[in-house]
């Protein structure tokens, strides 16, 4: 059996973060001397990133790459809009936002390359994908499979990287972190609202499990042919499991509001 690897993923980094935290991450990050996934928004226009703005962002990512950090296109604006047909997502999902899911396959391959665009305008190489809310559809993949700029996606369901309809994907299952048994794990941080209690979790995990996480390039030497039928289950446990959390928030606040 596999010995248990973890790769640690930053999302959201875009002008208006929340550099004060960013920063402290980026200190633990550099202290530890780990090379997180660090998703980065394009062209953001999500309202809900409204620290103050930082005229140095792109320099500031520009340092993290050279220092070996995987810069990935984190979507294109992040902006989201309302989709319940969950028939059209790729994966398992009870989200209902999307930033792609539904949007016409040439304004999704627009999307992706305006945003590998202003990254190398700025002087950025990126070699992966992620959507926000890990919501996207079939069509997301064929325009990435059509493209030679990706490597890999971060996301999708198994206890090892694998290539499906020609996309090679680095799981990530859940969010953490904690220890486990056996597999490759991505556990996903944001770290814009992050509090002092997240930090600390944070910074126990990496302290006893330095020499288990791993880097990008290293997660790829265990890519498998395809997801296999225990990725399939996993994703159908989890997505039971989601299930069912949702409905008890739901039940227990229509409770509240008797």
């Amino acid at each position: 059996m596999m010995m248990t690897k973890y790769l640690i993923r930053l999302d959201d980094a875009c002008p208006r973060m929340n550099h004060k935290n960013w920063k402290r991450i980026e200190k633990i990050i550099n202290d530890k001397g780990i090379k997180p996934i660090v998703g980065v928004i394009p062209d953001s226009q999500d309202t809900d990133f409204n620290w103050e703005y930082a005229d140095d962002f792109w320099s500031t990512v520009k340092t993290w790459q050279e220092k070996g950090w995987e810069i990935s296109l984190h979507g294109f604006r992040h902006k989201l809009h309302e989709n319940f047909n969950k028939e059209i997502y790729y994966q398992k999902s009870h989200g209902i936002h999307t930033e792609f899911a539904g949007v016409p396959i040439e304004e999704q391959q627009r999307m992706l390359i305006d945003g590998i665009r202003i990254l190398r305008n700025n002087r950025i190489e990126t070699r992966s994908f992620f959507a926000p809310a890990h919501t996207y559809d079939k069509n997301t993949i064929r325009v990435i499979s059509g493209l030679n700029d990706f490597l890999f996606v971060s996301d999708g369901y198994a206890l090892n990287p694998f290539i499906k309809d020609g996309v090679t994907f680095i799981p990530s299952i859940c969010d953490g972190p904690f220890d486990l048994p056996f597999g490759i794990y991505t556990f996903v941080f944001h770290p814009s609202n992050m509090s002092d209690t997240d930090f600390v979790r944070l910074e126990a995990f990496i302290n006893r499990n330095k020499d288990r996480i791993i880097t990008v390039d290293e997660a790829l030497k265990f890519t498998k042919k395809s997801q296999g039928m225990m990725g399939k289950l996993i994703e159908s446990i989890i997505y039971v499991i989601r299930g069912l959390r949702i409905h008890l928030m739901s039940v227990n606040s229509r409770g509240r509001k008797r």
